[in-house]
Order: C-alpha cells, then sequence, then structure tokens
C-alpha cells in the first residue's frame, strides 16, 4: 500500500474533527437561519404594502417640493451600497455581489461612483477604491440591528439630499429559499413617479405633508428588508455550505475507513507469512 497504517489513521483523525466542526456549523447556521427568517417574513408584508401605497400616491403626481423625488438630467455622481458578510465559509455568497457591484461600477466612469459598503468581505475587496468608499459597516456578523439600518439609511439619504449622489443604488442578495437566492442592483433614491391612471385620490391634509411623513418610513423600511434579506441569505448560503462540508467529510471517512480496514488485513496477512516462512525455515 501507498500509505502507511499511521498515515491513514491520522488522516482520518483529521478528516472527523473537520466533520464535527462543519456539523457544528451547520447548527449553528439552522438556528440563526430560522430566527432571521422569521424576522424577515414578518418584515416582508410592511414593507410591501408601503411600497404599494406609495406607488398609488405617487401616480401622475409630480411633487416636485419633496426632495427625494428630485430629478437630475446629469445623472452623473452614483452611490453603490454593497452589503456583504463579515465572516467566510458560506459557498459563493459575497463573490455573486461582489460580482454583480463590479459590472455596476464598469458601467460608470470610475471617479463619479462612490461607495458604501457593509461586511469585512467587501471591505477587504474595495478598499482599494480607497476615497471612493465614503462608509463602511463592519462586525455586523449577520445579525440584525435597528440602530445600524437606521445609520446606513441615513447615511444614503443624506448623501442623495446633499447633491453628492444623483442616484442611489443597492448591490445585495435577494432571499427565496434556503436553496435558492440571487444577488441584485436595486435602485434607491431618487424615487420614480408612476404613471397617471385613471382611479384619483383626494388626499388630506395635503400631498406634501403625506409624502413628507410616508418616504421616509418607506425608505426605513426597504433598507431594513434589504438587510434581512442579505442576512438570511448569508446564512442559508453557509448552512448548505456546512452541510456539503459534512457529506464530503462523511464520503472521505468512509473511503478511508475501508481503505484503513485493507491495509491493516495486508499486514495482518504479511505478518502471518512471515511467521509461517520462519517456522518453516527452522523445520528445514
Amino acid at each position: 500500500m501507498s500509505q502507511s497504517l499511521k498515515q491513514i489513521k491520522n488522516r482520518i483523525r483529521s478528516i472527523e474533527n473537520t466533520r464535527k466542526v462543519t456539523s457544528a456549523m451547520q447548527m449553528i447556521s439552522a438556528t440563526k437561519l430560522s430566527r432571521i427568517d422569521s424576522y424577515l417574513s414578518q418584515s416582508r408584508p410592511y414593507a410591501q404594502r408601503l411600497t404599494i401605497l406609495l406607488d398609488k400616491l405617487l401616480q401622475g403626481r409630480t411633487a416636485s417640493g419633496n426632495p427625494f423625488l428630485r430629478k437630475d438630467e446629469a445623472k452623473g455622481k452614483i452611490l453603490l451600497c454593497v452589503v456583504t458578510s463579515d465572516n467566510g465559509l458560506c459557498g459563493v455568497y459575497n463573490n455573486n455581489v461582489i460580482r454583480l457591484a463590479e459590472e455596476f461600477i464598469s458601467r460608470y466612469e470610475r471617479n463619479k461612483v462612490k461607495l458604501v459598503v457593509i461586511g469585512k468581505k467587501g471591505y477587504a475587496y474595495f478598499r482599494n477604491y480607497k476615497e471612493a468608499v465614503l462608509h463602511t459597516y463592519v462586525g455586523l456578523n449577520g445579525k440584525y440591528s435597528d440602530k445600524v439600518s437606521r445609520e446606513i439609511c441615513k447615511a444614503l439619504c443624506q448623501a442623495f439630499l446633499t447633491a453628492e449622489a444623483d442616484e442611489v443604488y443597492i448591490a445585495y442578495t435577494r432571499f427565496k429559499n434556503a436553496l435558492t437566492n440571487k444577488a441584485v442592483v436595486e435602485k434607491f433614491l431618487n424615487i420614480d413617479c408612476k404613471e397617471a391612471q385613471e382611479i384619483g385620490y383626494i388626499l388630506e391634509p395635503n400631498e406634501a405633508r403625506i409624502l413628507e411623513e410616508l418616504i421616509p418610513e418607506y425608505l426605513s423600511a426597504k433598507t431594513r428588508l434589504m438587510l434581512l434579506e442579505s442576512f438570511t441569505s448569508e446564512h442559508a448560503s453557509r448552512l448548505m455550505a456546512m452541510r456539503t462540508a459534512t457529506e464530503n467529510a462523511k464520503e472521505l471517512l468512509t473511503g478511508l475507513i475501508l481503505l484503513r480496514n485493507k491495509v491493516r488485513q495486508a499486514n495482518i496477512t504479511r505478518e502471518i507469512i512471515e511467521i509461517v516462512s520462519a517456522a518453516e525455515a527452522l523445520k528445514g
């Protein structure tokens, strides 16, 4: 046999330790996924109803007095918020969103794109952009925080209101189920008005006052939903990656145990042959 029994035993011990780690991480990810998926399920309907309500209110209305509806013809300055994870071992989760962000950035001149980066993996990749990175948020570890969500929303809105950016986009991972998620880039600001429909609405006290209250709540809910979608996708990706690693470790162990038994049997057979040969030599 090409490998000694001791080498095979060492490999078996090493893979068993790896399997224990990946199995433990799989269970941890399953627990975190269950918790944050529940939060996501509760937040989705609220964000969706806010979106529908705002769309209906903006049908055919200019509302030019609201700064979030501002339209700049040039559209030269772009702000992109990229949501990644702080930790690895989650498959292609980070690669997909970073690749999509790079494709988006490549459509514009490099000096006209600013970045807000969430997660250590995104920061490690985009830190070479230096002055292009306006804000960085790390240390979240896949845990949603209302405080951080409000800070991110405020930073994105502030960049738009101060004309630091003409448009704001968010690159994140949309969660569908434990097996399926998709990296997407969605527009955050400005808010587009829909074309007018036949049905009209009477607004009280007035249009400007309602939009002044509704739009900040809508943007806050949208930020919260995007973070929850990303973190849920992260835990789901890590769960699947650890499950695959655990199953691969089991397959390797099965093969190595068979190889160990063959080597052990071969050693026993060789020792028996040596004993019999020595005995025959003594008789002769």
